[in-house]
């Protein structure tokens, strides 16, 4: 994730004269330990973050080595190997960058099963032959609606990462010490170096000038990561950084303006932005534009670019080629409505059928328990005190404790309320409820009958647990008082049903 950080090291090589050459080592597992949830974008960051090294950041594709689910012997020795290599190949002012992506825990990653100690990475990264080294680590472990990725500090311990023994070292981490770095599935990627990504093809590129520092990245990496896990469930996550560089003038990482295929967004209001291939995949996801144009390094093809409104969205479809510059204007922008996009997993603008068998307390204490079946539908919204609204249909059947008088019972109750759900999913609702009894009445010796309509207000309460992302099993209840008229006249009855069922939510 972090890993485009490691061009970083770009422009502060020791040899004024020369171009530094810049080497990189990528590491991404989506597999921890045996009770580990597997990951869905470690590896995929890891191929993100070289992508990006090799288009904007200078590195040659036979300079980099990238490892994808290797466990922690394989690691090890290819970076022996490595090491070996770069002692055969760099000149002093020459520049390295490790990038690793994984689970892991107090002061060891997780590959495949195995453990690797953390010291072992930063020796590797202090005892390159390079002039300047750049070390990112996003360490991963998982959640439930949030993915959880971090260095998870034992008791006594400051920091999982060491801190480097040499001049020119740089270490970066997807968090602090006592927190956990976050993967997004809105973003397909981990948040911060979904950030780092888009600071590195351009969008921190404040000064105009078609490239992109140390600093300018790590503050825009920086306060969009917090911004996107300010009302996350697993908290707020900051960024870290520690430097230890030598000379003068500032560390360039990435050069977008010198990439072959580019995309100005030659808007001058800023704001934000949504970066999405034509199938609607994220590719840069969430970019901040701020005042003036900007220039983005994109591979070629097709993109979806939108922004967001005061009432809309506005849209455009747009063509990068594969050598030259493409152009957004404000005259190719269309407007979109906003309600086009529900906030993911909230239950905003949903209906929700319940299904299933239900039991009552009879209106009539000398009938036997009632038994027969029940639905509600209700239609719940994310905002407000009041936020779902219910109908519920209801029939029940009983018999007399003498045998030869039966009752069916036809419900009707319509409700207000609010639905709220817990960080499982899982749906709890509280509604008040008006609505009616009609009571039918027979007798089979006689073939005699009679009907009574029974007014009825209460409250009723539900739980819906998630099973997938479309069926719930529910519970479903009810109690008030009922008016029933008896052959000695008409009074207060006092009434409860339940059952459990199946719901359908949509």
């Amino acid at each position: 994730m972090m890993g485009a950080l490691l061009l970083a090291l770009l422009v502060a090589s020791p040899v004024p004269d020369a171009v530094p050459r810049r080497f990189a080592v990528v590491v991404g597992n989506n597999q921890g330990l045996g009770g580990d949830a597997t990951l869905r974008y470690a590896e995929r960051d890891a191929r993100s973050v070289l992508t990006v090294l090799e288009e904007v950041g200078g590195v040659r594709r036979e300079d980099s080595l990238l490892l994808l689910g290797a466990d922690a012997d394989t690691v090890r020795g290819e970076l022996v190997r490595f090491e070996k290599r770069l002692q055969e190949q760099v000149r002093p002012g020459d520049q390295l960058f490790v990038y690793i992506s994984s689970h892991a825990e107090g002061d060891a990653l997780r590959f495949s099963g195995t453990r690797l100690p953390m010291r072992e990475v930063t020796r590797f990264v202090e005892q390159a032959p390079v002039g300047v080294a750049l070390l990112v680590v996003d360490a991963c472990e998982s959640g439930r609606a949030v993915r959880l990725k971090g260095l998870k500090p034992l008791p006594g311990i400051l920091m999982s990462v060491e801190q480097p023994a040499i001049a020119g070292r740089v270490i970066i981490t997807a968090s602090a010490a006592d927190e956990a770095a976050q993967e997004s599935d809105a973003l397909a990627g981990s948040v911060f170096t979904h950030h780092l990504i888009a600071a590195l093809r351009g969008a921190a590129d404040l000064s105009g000038d078609g490239r992109v520092t140390l600093s300018e990245a790590y503050s825009y990496s920086y306060a969009r990561t917090v911004e996107s896990s300010l009302l996350s469930r697993a908290g707020v996550q900051h960024p870290s950084f520690r430097v230890d560089l030598e000379g003068h003038g500032e560390l360039i990482l990435t050069s977008p303006a010198a990439a072959t295929s580019l995309l100005t967004l030659a808007i001058d209001e800023p704001g934000d932005w949504t970066v999405s291939t034509l199938s609607g995949e994220p590719f840069l996801g969430h970019v901040r534009k701020g005042e003036g144009a900007a220039t983005l390094a994109l591979p070629a093809g097709g993109y979806i670019l939108t922004t967001r409104q005061a009432h809309n969205a506005l849209e455009a479809r747009v063509q990068v080629p594969a050598s030259g510059r493409a152009q957004l204007t404000r005259a190719q922008l269309v407007p979109r409505e906003l309600v086009a996009n529900e906030r993911k997993g909230s239950a905003a603008g949903r209906w929700m059928l319940h299904l299933g068998p239900a039991v009552g307390l009879p209106l009539v204490s000398t009938f036997g328990t009632m038994v027969g079946g029940s639905g509600q539908l209700q239609y719940a919204w994310d905002e407000g005190v009041v936020n779902v609204t219910t109908a519920a249909l209801g029939l029940k059947h009983g018999e007399h404790v003498a045998g030869d008088l039966q009752q069916n019972d036809f419900e009707l109750r319509l409700g207000v309320g609010h639905l709220a759900r817990d960080e499982y999913g899982i749906g709890f609702q509280l509604t008040a409820e008006l609505g009616g009894v009609l009571a039918w009445q027979w007798q089979p010796s006689t073939g005699s009958t009679r009907f009574g309509l029974h007014p009825y207000a209460g409250i009723a309460g539900g739980m819906w647990i998630p099973l997938g992302s479309t069926f719930r099993l529910t519970f479903l209840g009810n109690f008030g008082p009922a008016w029933v008229r008896k052959d000695s006249g008409s009074g207060l009855v006092w009434t409860y049903g339940g059952g459990v069922g199946i719901g359908v939510v949509r």
